[in-house]
């Protein structure tokens, strides 16, 4: 499993300056950048758990209101959560912990960096009373041997940005202060929906190979109703490409 923080538009890096000039300014979109905390959680066999949206919640109880949920439509393969400040803290990956896994997941192992709120005792505790392993990657190991930055977080991040760029063709609306509407809870649902289920199984199975924990080829099968009975068909059962954007092509971060 891993967070990510998905920046829908990005600011400007670069512009056009006179050369030894004391002072440049930088023309920026107007408006704050919108962003939101992504979890995924994914398996070796291709299994992709429910995305995680953690959205910012009231100040004191830190969840949205019932009005707000009532609101919202949730698709089957998102869940949302919230928490004071929108960010993944100790308590809240506690209840998170609680609210994915169950017991038909002991005996397996969870492949997490070492983000504070994965390094604490609590976290250990009970992930060792559900009798599933944690396994922390070193820092500054994460782009090679986390499955979801290796073959995921980029893409996923990719086609989120491909839809609200789609939306916001079609959104001209003005704030009263003149800038360009952001978009709302229920967009936000709507684009990491739409990004979660363009994954494929090979592509989230092959995401463990290319982070070194899964052998290559025979990582999984490509298809549960595919039954491979000779060596020689393992070149049609199983697709070893590192990302199902291969035939769509995806843009640069």
């Amino acid at each position: 499993m891993d967070q990510t923080s998905v920046r829908l538009r990005n600011v400007y890096k670069k512009t056009l300056s006179p050369k030894g000039a004391k002072e440049v300014r930088v023309v920026q979109p107007p408006g704050d950048p919108e962003s939101i905390t992504v979890c995924h959680t994914i398996s070796a066999d291709g299994t992709k758990f429910p995305a995680s949206i953690v959205f910012k919640g009231n100040a004191k109880p830190g969840k949205l209101s019932s009005r707000i949920l009532k609101k919202l439509v949730v698709p089957e393969n998102v869940r949302i959560f919230s928490t004071n400040s929108g960010w993944w803290d100790a308590s809240f990956d506690l209840h998170w912990i609680k609210e994915t896994f169950d017991d038909t997941h002991a005996g397996g192992c969870v492949v997490r960096d070492r983000a504070p709120a994965h390094c604490k005792v609590e976290s250990h505790l009970l992930f060792e009373e559900m009798r599933i392993e944690q396994v922390l990657i070193p820092a500054g190991l994460t782009g090679t041997y986390q499955p979801l930055d290796v073959g995921v977080n980029h893409p996923f991040k990719c086609y989120m940005r491909r839809s609200y760029h789609a939306w916001r063709d079609q959104r001209t609306e003005m704030t009263k202060k003149g800038y360009l509407k952001k978009p709302g809870r229920q967009d936000f649902i709507d684009f990491a929906s739409e990004a979660w289920e363009k994954f494929k199984v090979t592509t989230v199975g092959n995401s463990f190979v290319g982070a070194q924990i899964m052998p290559e080829p025979l990582c999984m099968l490509a298809s549960q109703e595919v039954l491979v009975e000779d060596s020689d068909d393992l070149d049609s059962a199983f697709e070893c490409s590192f990302s199902s954007l291969e035939s769509e092509g995806w843009e640069e971060e």
